[in-house]
């Protein structure tokens, strides 16, 4: 469980020493500047040597994960990794609002070599090309407007596939009302790890999933604009 580092400000100073360790180590490593936000875990027991943190990278505007261990080493970080998961869901989002449907997207990638040489400087395509992902998935949060359509969605997704990636993805779509919409995305703002149990508590208006393969979509037009209305 993490918490955040202000409410553990009175537990003692030890809880922001390790927080300046943490945004020091990771400024030699990635360079920028970092915030830790949240401290989980933290060692000082027999079966626990290291302590976890939820970071925001103040340069990137995007949140992380990483362990230090008690010689104050980063053990364990998914900097980049949710670097490229937030560039390819900042491409959908972007294809999905020029669409006219208001809605954020939160893709992470799987498989592909080893990011260790990867810098931040890389493209997307070139990291395609020289990483292999073996796939995108993740969530697709939008808005219920009678104006959507399967063909906006449809769009949107073949655009990303395209022009972007050419690498199979997929997306579990949720669709909102509008105030849900709202709390939904202020809740997965603050998050690092997003799964389908962060969305059970609300109210679901219609969920189903939609893939891009080289074989094109897992679903036709008509089956998308059903489920949009909450049909199966």
């Amino acid at each position: 469980m993490m918490i955040s580092i202000l409410g553990l400000m009175g537990c003692g100073s030890l809880n922001k020493i390790q927080a300046n360790q943490i945004e020091e180590k990771l400024s030699e490593m990635y360079g920028g500047e970092f915030e830790v936000l949240a401290l989980g875990n933290r060692f000082g027991t027999l079966t626990n040597d290291t302590v976890t943190a939820r970071v925001k990278s103040k340069d990137l505007d995007m949140l992380f994960d990483t362990k230090m261990n008690t010689k104050g080493e980063i053990v364990a970080d998914n900097f980049y990794a949710r670097y490229i998961g937030t560039n390819i869901s900042n491409i959908l989002t972007k294809n999905i609002k020029a669409e006219g449907i208001k809605g954020e997207s939160y893709i992470k990638v799987f498989g592909g070599k080893d990011l260790k040489t990867f810098t931040l400087d890389t493209t997307i395509s070139e990291y395609i090309t020289n990483y292999s992902p073996e796939y995108f998935a993740g969530f697709l949060i939008i808005k219920n407007d009678t104006n959507n359509s399967a063909r906006q969605i449809i769009n949107a997704f073949t655009k990303t596939y395209q022009e972007y990636l050419n690498t199979t993805f997929q997306a579990t779509i949720f669709v909102l009302n509008e105030e849900e919409y709202e709390q939904c995305i202020k809740k997965l703002a603050e998050q690092t790890n997003i799964n389908t149990d962060t969305f059970s508590e609300f109210d679901i208006v219609s969920e189903f999933r939609l893939s891009v393969t080289s074989d094109g979509l897992s679903k036709s037009e008509n089956e998308v604009n059903k489920l949009l209305q909450g049909g199966e």
